[in-house]
């Protein structure tokens, strides 16, 4: 039954989910009906980040509305329940009951790293319905073959958990967070069918314009050979999905917005611009921190250990290909020689360059902080042993399972 009489937000977010899974995005995966008719009716942000390409830092972002540089943690350990008003906080002294639903088997993990789901929150999350895929599987010896009447199993217990909420009788504030994949199929973006029968069955029972649909992080596809998530701050794995129904008449954002303004399109349906986004894939004590601005069509990234700098037109080059703050002498490896960039690349704007650099680095600077040496040589020592152990692991399970 179709409710119209109640003022419900329901939040559903996929985890490790590219925009291009979804029809509004040009899908080349799926197609996704229910998807694309509420973008249809609603408002599809174009140029939406993630504030970091990891779920705890990423929730964070979502429901506090700071940047994780904001909190002021030191490395990526867990921590205290947050203090401030939460997203779940505010829609309560609205009168909301909230409600979050996710996989017992999977989130708790990111939980414990965030901590800022509300304090009058109920948690649904007896549910084990995630499949460990990608990284997460490394070490499970399991039978990769699609099951659909397992994927039917988990679905329908997933509707059964939605419908113990009296949404018919209360305003309710839902979050839905799915994980990389359902059980019963194999692969990141391999239940997009499912995630969409999800949003048609949240359709039926909240109303269209209830619904804001969006994802955490992305992941790297196999952009530059690599696969995964969370030490890298590329767009591949920052821009984010995220469609909402219709805010101030708009049928599309196509500036730069970020995670940490979704309390602020959810509770106000109000669309700021802002003047750059930031973007940390971990906090300021560890040495593996990425840090990444965007800013008009300007993508710039901070690599911590190395001192790096990237900057790329992520309109004119949306693979990030040409770093436009290499050196201009570059190795043509067909001829053996080196070459000026600048005469073999096209780009019209090399004479801006230095200047949109100046202002990427005043913006890094404003924010940017280390802790004292010998805390920081302790974290980077600790994160060589610990990537040593990880090997030592990896190099057993394959022994084992051979």
């Amino acid at each position: 039954m179709e409710s119209g009489k109640r003022n419900h937000i329901v939040l559903v977010s996929k985890d490790a989910t590219l925009p291009e899974y979804y029809g509004p995005y040009n899908s080349h995966y799926t197609k996704t009906p229910n998807i694309d008719e509420l973008a249809a009716k609603g408002t599809v942000f174009n140029q939406h980040y993630t504030a970091a390409p990891s779920t705890a830092m990423a929730f964070y972002a979502m429901f506090t509305g700071k940047y994780p540089y904001e909190s002021g943690n030191t490395i990526y350990v867990e921590v205290e329940p947050y203090k401030g008003e939460t997203l779940f906080d505010l829609l309560y002294d609205q009168g909301y009951e909230c409600h979050l639903l996710w996989s017992s088997n999977y989130i708790t993990k990111a939980d414990k790293y965030s901590k800022c789901t509300g304090r009058h929150t109920i948690h649904h999350e007896s549910l084990k319905f995630n499949q460990s895929c990608g990284h997460n599987a490394v070490y499970h010896k399991e039978n990769r073959q699609r099951n659909e009447e397992l994927v039917k199993e988990k679905f329908d217990a997933i509707i059964k958990e939605i419908d113990t909420i009296d949404y018919q009788n209360k305003d309710i504030f839902l979050w839905i967070h799915m994980p990389h994949c359902i059980q019963g199929r194999i692969s990141y973006g391999d239940d997009i069918d499912i995630f969409d029968n999800l949003i048609g069955e949240l359709r039926k029972r909240f109303g269209d314009e209830s619904l804001f649909i969006t994802a955490d992080h992305a992941h790297m596809n196999g952009h530059n050979h690599k696969v995964g998530y969370g030490f890298d701050v590329d767009a591949r794995v920052t821009r984010i999905p995220l469609i909402a129904p219709r805010i101030e008449g708009r049928k599309t954002v196509d500036f730069v917005t970020s995670n940490v303004q979704l309390s602020d399109i959810i509770l106000n349906r109000r669309i700021q611009k802002l003047p750059y986004v930031v973007i940390d894939c971990a906090y300021y004590c560890q040495w593996r921190r990425k840090t990444a601005i965007v800013k008009d069509n300007y993508y710039y990234i901070f690599t911590k250990k190395n001192k790096r700098e990237e900057l790329y037109d992520i309109e004119l080059d949306p693979h990030q290909d040409i770093n436009l703050m290499e050196p201009l002498l570059w190795n043509d490896f067909d001829r053996g020689c080196k070459t000026d960039i600048r005469q073999v690349v096209l780009y019209p704007y090399w004479d801006q360059i230095p200047q949109v650099a100046e202002e990427m680095r005043a913006i890094i600077k404003s924010f940017w902080q280390v802790g004292p040496w010998w805390y920081e040589l302790k974290e980077k020592v600790k994160q060589q042993q610990y990537i040593r152990y990880l090997l030592f692991i990896r190099d057993f399970f394959k022994k084992r399972n051979a």
